[in-house]
């Protein structure tokens, strides 16, 4: 292969200024360039792309692209679904054990968006909505919904940090909403479920409407859901925009040997039921990430986090595993014999865990950075063990600026 001589290498925007080498003068046609790959995608898939940036920061990268990407990056469709990856300043972590609670003494039940759930009574119907900052509380009587001594009637709220707005969940054996936004409580499932059956009756013509046959089965199937998972083994836990309840198979008697997560989509309104994929016993919690196509689960084994998320056909699949043991870790492990890591929440890149042992009270709360990979650790001098529901605390975002008209929670 012969050697290219050195006159002959030089930048290709340097060729109108010099002649041919056979004394030609004439110069090299002007070609328009081709167009890069980026402004062929369409606002559609471009959306979808944009959708699966990490963080917010990403995000305002890619607006400064050009026109197009600026367009559909300032779209409020985008940055709604950006508001579960904006950091939201932590102020602490409420801790609750599993002893009786006294008649009168609220009892926490669910937190979210800066907002707590308590519940108080022998039947645990008197509800409260408390804003710890404002010092404001909205009380709720849901007596027209669930009987009274209906002690199995778990909750979850799920609160809008676009205006404070928030629903209250109830599950017995069937469920009932709460919107502060009508300050009433949704229909529930098991009243559609009776009034289909006697619309069904009181019409003789065996045509029925699609709608009230969609009804009818819709309701059916989500009662025999909430009757398969009947009694719950406690309050549900809040995940941006998903609420959700654990069966706790391992702590019943009697099991199938898979652990299940029932779960409400709080801007669809659509329940559904997942097995977990990991073995019974390791701790774990949902989380809403939006660069991972949403549902998501972080499961802890041993000293090692694991992030879980489903596929293009729906399956779990392991796809990232954060070892935690560091130098701090194996120090702590070894004088204080703490061993065991509990999954508390994830949120806008951060993973909130507890370090705790069975042989003291006292443990360790830790905030891991996905990004860095950073870990804070802060102690919990507590002289009483504290292994109920644990809950972090967040200061509720004000919305982003510019988003206009944003889509809130549906049925608040």
């Amino acid at each position: 292969m012969k050697n290219i001589p050195g006159e002959w290498l030089i930048p290709s925007g340097e060729w109108e200024k010099m002649e041919r080498p056979d004394g030609g003068g004439a110069k090299k046609p002007e070609t328009s360039p081709p167009a890069p790959p980026v402004a062929a995608l369409g606002e559609d898939l471009l959306h979808e792309i944009l959708l699966r940036l990490p963080d917010m920061a990403s995000l305002a990268s890619a607006a400064l692209v050009c026109k197009p990407w600026h367009r559909v990056a300032s779209d409020p469709a985008i940055f709604c679904r950006f508001d579960a990856l904006r950091w939201a300043p932590l102020v602490g972590f409420y801790l609750t054990d599993r002893g009786a609670v006294r008649f009168l003494q609220w009892r926490l039940r669910g937190c979210d968006g800066g907002r707590l759930l308590l519940s108080r009574g022998r039947d645990r119907l008197g509800l409260a909505v408390y804003d710890p900052i404002a010092w404001t509380a909205v009380f709720l009587h849901p007596y027209n919904v669930f009987s009274a001594f209906t002690h199995t009637v778990r909750y979850a709220i799920v609160v809008d940090e676009a205006d404070g707005s928030f629903l209250v969940i109830g599950i017995a054996i069937w469920a009932a909403i709460f919107s502060s936004r009508t300050g009433k409580w949704l229909e529930t499932v098991e009243n559609k479920y009776e009034e289909a059956h006697e619309e069904a009756e009181d019409d003789e013509d065996e045509d029925k409407d699609d709608e009230e046959d969609d009804v009818a089965v819709f309701s059916h199937h989500t009662a025999v859901l909430f009757i398969s998972f009947y009694p719950l083994s406690g309050d549900g836990m809040t995940a941006g925009r998903f609420a959700n309840w654990r069966s706790g198979t391992k702590k019943r008697r009697y099991h199938n040997g898979v652990e299940r997560i029932l779960v409400l989509d709080t801007s669809t309104m659509e329940w559904s039921v997942f097995t977990a994929p990991f073995p019974l016993g390791q701790s774990y919690c949902v989380a809403d990430m939006p660069e991972h196509g949403g549902l998501c689960l972080f499961s802890s084994k041993e000293q090692c986090l694991q992030l879980w998320v489903r596929n293009c056909i729906g399956r779990w699949v392991l796809k990232k595993q954060f070892s935690l043991l560091n130098d701090w870790m194996k120090k702590v492990c070894r004088n204080e014999w703490m061993k065991r890591v509990r999954s508390l929440a994830a949120r806008a890149g951060y993973v909130y865990m507890e370090f705790w042992s069975i042989r003291k009270p006292n443990s360790y709360l830790l905030v891991l950075n996905l990004r860095t990979m950073k870990m804070a650790a802060f102690r919990n001098n507590s002289d009483d063990p504290y292994r109920g529901p644990a809950f972090p605390f967040f200061v509720r975002l004000a919305p982003p600026v510019g988003t206009g008209e944003r889509a809130h929670l549906k049925g608040v």
